[in-house]
């Protein structure tokens, strides 16, 4: 008797457990996918409100004519949700008039609107203003960014400025290879003259820059992902009002400089992580031959992976390398600190000539609600002059921190940090709308 209880339990349980699979199966499945047999006849979009649909199509990894495969319908959806620009993605297959259709439902994010700019980084400058975002500018993956911000030193009681920024970027033109992107900014502010962790000044600054980049996509057939060139040119002008002791290394003038550069990018954006890698090169060129006050070259090297584990963990890692042999404006062309680079390391508190550096951060889902991730991070490296460079010196931070998903917005993360700086003895803070890397 006490067999066939334990026979009948154990039934019980393979029933229960083939069932839970076919439920997962089911809510995995395509709906239709027993049409997906022959070619291909039409391909239409649903829930696109904004979007126009030859943009979501250049994604896919399909089109009219061929043959049915339900990997690349998969592949496609995925396409389309990396992007940024959806809450859902989802594909139906059925027939129509004994021809095959694929349509891809999609749910649209907000892509239009004003968020106030609220930060404060870790070296206590306060940052408040307004962003305007157009994330599908006229449905066509557009992306325009106006900023303006009040920025003050010392949480609200030391220097301030103003700083203006326009980005426009056409990641491709429909039916060609190419992209195209611009940039124009304008600073006004009072400044320290700080280099090294030497004071020399203070001085009203004046900057303006302006940037145009023309790229080309060798993938012809994969959208927004693979290998793209790039180059371009950058104008940046500067002046200073001495307002106290001297200017130092530091000097007015203008510089032209040429860029140019490749990137592979192949990340796989899920609903609340990022799968895969981006990496790239980037060379800056200046010479007083060709109109510029000064002569340099800069070289960046970049890779990003954003590696997935079990459940809804993350390991994202950064490595930067950058060599230059001078500076416009008797600056270096890199420093450390702030919250964007090494956090809880003072801004400008170390440049150079040369830069390493290491940002990982570990990220996991908090409790049940996945749009709430917290973070451990360490970022480590340093900026060394020509001629004194030694890799085992380092710079190494560690800290916390929370990222909130907003789901209904694209591409918008809340993220806050604290990290701890062991050279001052406490904790710094970090709070910001855009991800570290």
């Amino acid at each position: 008797m006490k067999d066939k209880s334990t026979n009948r339990l154990a039934l019980f349980a393979l029933l229960l457990y083939l069932s839970w699979v076919d439920i997962v199966a089911a809510a995995d499945a395509i709906p239709g996918e027993e049409f997906c047999v022959g070619q291909i006849a039409d391909i239409r979009f649903a829930g696109n409100r904004k979007t126009k649909p030859q943009y979501l199509e250049r994604e896919l990894a399909i089109k009219r004519g061929d043959i049915c495969s339900l990997d690349d319908i998969i592949d496609s959806t995925q396409n389309i949700m990396n992007l940024g620009l959806f809450k859902s993605a989802r594909a139906i297959l059925f027939q129509d008039d004994n021809a095959l259709t694929v349509m891809f439902t999609v749910e649209e994010k907000f892509s239009f609107f004003l968020i106030p700019r609220l930060s404060r980084t870790s070296d206590a400058e306060l940052r408040a203003g307004l962003q305007m975002r157009w994330d599908n500018l006229h449905g066509r993956l557009h992306n325009m960014r106006i900023t303006s911000e009040v920025r003050q030193k010392d949480d609200g009681n030391g220097l301030r400025g103003f700083v203006h920024r326009l980005e426009y970027d056409v990641p491709r033109f429909l039916n060609t290879s190419y992209g195209l992107g611009l940039g124009l900014f304008l600073e006004r502010r009072r400044r320290d003259l700080e280099q090294s962790g030497l004071t020399f000044g203070r001085a009203l600054s004046d900057k303006q820059q302006f940037e145009l980049l023309l790229s080309r996509w060798v993938n012809k057939n994969q959208g927004l992902q693979g290998l793209r060139y790039f180059f371009g040119l950058r104008f940046d002008a500067r002046s200073l009002q001495l307002e106290s002791g001297g200017l130092g290394p530091f000097t007015e003038g203008h510089d032209m400089s040429f860029v140019l550069g490749a990137e592979t990018r192949l990340v796989q954006q899920d609903f609340y992580r990022r799968r895969g890698s981006v990496s790239g090169v980037v060379a800056r060129f200046a010479s007083t031959g060709i109109g510029s006050d000064f002569s340099y070259s800069r070289l960046d090297l970049y890779s990003r992976w954003y590696i997935p584990l079990s459940g809804l963990r993350n390991l994202n890692i950064q490595t930067r390398i950058g060599l230059s042999d001078g500076a416009p404006f008797g600056e270096h062309h890199f420093s450390l600190g702030g919250g964007e680079l090494i956090r809880g390391l003072e801004t400008n508190s170390v440049s150079g000539d040369m830069l390493a550096l290491v940002n990982v951060e570990y990220l996991t889902a908090l409790f049940s609600h996945p749009q709430w991730r917290w973070v451990a991070f360490a970022d480590a490296g340093n900026a060394y002059e020509r001629g004194n460079v030694n890799l085992a010196r380092q710079e190494l931070r560690v800290g916390m921190g929370l990222r909130l998903k907003i789901e209904s917005i694209s591409n918008t993360d809340i993220r806050l940090d604290i990290a701890w700086d062991a050279e001052r003895q406490r904790l710094q803070t970090f709070v910001s709308s855009n991800l570290t890397f």
